[in-house]
């Protein structure tokens, strides 16, 4: 291959050439055409230089963009295979959302469903695209709402509808829509969601129900949230604070409840209901007009989608508080009587007894001044005398004791009663032998009056040796305790009592022998029964004549643990 300036050269020659040819000789030889030629020659050289290196770099640039081609082959496949992963894990994630997505023209035809649609309503994706989606809709006035929202264009569609499904039962279906816009903003559409929300429509329907219900209670009702506003006033809590519940709901608690004027307080009554399963609690509720009235509340706490609220049931209690205070008025009047009583029947006691000492005294002396002159019949008849006396005192005593049973104040203490019947049994004394049998729990505590259980246990053991005709005395002191109550008996193996006195034997002064035979006030049982009665207690009588007499009675139970820790008095 022949180099540049040979080429030049070559090409000089047969220019050469042709200009003698065609040029005169004059002009062929001008040295300043040779001069333009050599220029032109140049030129051509120079122009043959930068087409080499325009070939080199032509070239060069040819592998790299070969390179560069092939790489961005690469990385197209590459992306290519991305965007197939990313599409099939968004398939994979809209068919397994619980939400139906779903896109419609403009008329409302169905173009796209995701799985969720098979789930919800049981058809066939392949089955109802191509339909109008209004079609499965049950109510004609839902299908109007939605082809009015249509052909107006609204840019968004929410409703709540119902549809039938493909196994004939109905749901509720959420409906949220909007426009569907192409990328020259031309709205061909709508794109959104259906959310099966049957559960939740239910739930408000029972809600309503519950609405329905409580406005028709004569109980006031409310529901008040954590921070204290006032959710939910029933028709009754309204009208008894003269206002409608409109103007109530929304507010404070403190706008209706004086106790809660301080923010502190309601603050620390939340976290105490949090604590247990309700409260009772005393409140002062204030009404329009400015004025107030006492209520009880039943409080309870309930924790729904992560809030918290309280439900309160809501009693006047206006008549009990002025009941309450007559009653209060009632008992120091009570009292007042009750201290007039034991001061008259004292004064009586002692204006009787000692006329009786007097008599006693004086029939002593006459007997001792007397002497041996005493004598025979005279003798009895002082005796006689003194024994009156000592019974005209064991009454006026008897009746002082039944005077007051029943009515000194209670003092209840904690003890066991097996402590209780031995310390009777062993401190008990006769001429006579006495057999005691004791059956009941050795262990059984309770917290009770326990003088008074006393004073009735010794009453009826007293009875069973007093008149019991048997060489030997048995006696047996039994308790039972059940749920509210200790079922307590005294049993003897006496004479027993004939069924048409066991009414009477509970009457004072009231025996079944001559006080000359035995000796007696006939107020013991009198005392027994009167105590009983006065504790909400039962007394019953079972006797089998020759074979002896069974006293049971009940005994209320009191909790060692106070009923306070139910109930919060504000």
């Amino acid at each position: 291959m022949l180099n540049l300036n040979t080429t030049a050269v070559h090409y000089h020659r047969l220019l050469n050439r042709q200009i003698h040819k065609s040029l005169p000789e004059e002009l062929a030889n001008d040295p300043r055409l040779h001069e333009f030629l050599e220029s032109v020659n140049q030129a051509y050289i120079e122009f043959q230089e930068d087409v080499g290196r325009a070939e080199h770099i032509l070239e060069e640039s040819s592998n790299e963009l070969f390179e560069s081609n092939r790489e961005l082959s690469r990385i197209a496949e590459k992306k290519t295979e991305e965007a197939a992963s990313t599409n099939k894990l968004l398939e994979e994630v809209v068919s397994a959302i619980s939400e139906v997505l779903v896109q419609v023209d403009s008329s409302g035809t169905i173009i796209y469903l995701n799985n969720a649609w098979e789930t919800v309503t049981g058809y066939k994706i392949s089955d109802s695209l191509g339909k109008n989606w209004k079609d499965f809709l049950t109510s004609a006035t839902s299908r109007k709402k939605i082809a009015l929202a249509f052909s107006t264009g609204a840019e968004v569609v929410e409703e709540t509808v119902k549809i039938q499904t493909a196994d004939k039962t109905e749901k509720w279906l959420g409906v949220s829509l909007r426009h569907y816009v192409t990328t020259e903003n031309e709205h061909v559409g709508y794109i959104g969601t259906f959310i099966d929300v049957t559960a939740r429509k239910k739930q408000e329907e029972q809600i309503n129900q519950l609405v329905e219900w409580f406005n028709e209670s004569t109980e006031a009702v409310q529901v008040t949230d954590e921070e204290g506003k006032l959710v939910f006033v029933n028709h009754e809590a309204a009208r008894r604070l003269g206002k409608n519940p409109k103007q109530i709901i929304g507010n404070h608690i403190s706008t209706v409840e004086k106790i809660f004027e301080d923010q502190e307080t309601w603050k620390d009554y939340v976290q105490e209901l949090k604590r247990v399963p309700k409260l009772v609690v005393n409140g002062i509720h204030k009404r329009y007009d400015g004025t107030s009235y006492p209520v009880e509340i039943s409080v309870k706490y309930y924790a729904s989608h992560g809030k918290g609220y309280i439900l309160a049931f809501i009693s006047d209690i206006t008549e009990r508080v002025e009941a309450g205070k007559k009653l209060q008025l009632y008992m120091r009047d009570l009292e007042k009587i009750n201290a007039e009583l034991d001061q008259f029947a004292y004064v009586v006691s002692h204006d009787l007894k000692a006329p009786l000492r007097a008599i006693n005294n004086l029939s002593e002396w006459i007997e001792e001044d007397m002497g041996e002159l005493m004598e025979g019949d005279t003798k009895e008849q002082f005796r006689l005398l003194r024994g009156r006396v000592l019974r005209m005192e064991s009454l006026i005593n008897g009746i002082l004791s039944y005077s007051r049973a029943g009515r000194i104040k209670p003092v209840k203490e904690k003890f066991l009663v097996k402590s209780v019947v031995d310390d009777l049994c062993e401190n008990f004394g006769t001429k006579n032998p006495v057999r005691f049998l004791i059956q009941g729990d050795i262990h059984l505590e309770l917290i009770s009056e326990k003088i008074a259980l006393i004073q009735i246990l010794q009453n009826l053991i007293s009875n069973g040796v007093k008149y019991n005709d048997k060489p030997e005395v048995v006696l047996t002191v039994g308790w039972k305790e059940s749920e509210k109550e200790v079922d307590f008996f005294v049993s003897d193996n006496g004479p027993g009592i004939s069924p048409e006195f066991h009414e009477r034997i509970f009457i004072i002064f009231q025996t079944l022998q001559s006080r000359d035979e035995i000796e007696s006030t006939g107020v013991g049982l009198a005392i027994v029964k009167k105590i009983i009665d006065e504790k909400g207690g039962k007394l019953r009588v079972e006797s089998i004549m020759s074979e002896g007499t069974t006293f049971h009675f009940s005994w209320p139970k009191d909790s060692e643990e106070s009923s306070q820790s139910d109930y919060l008095n504000v």
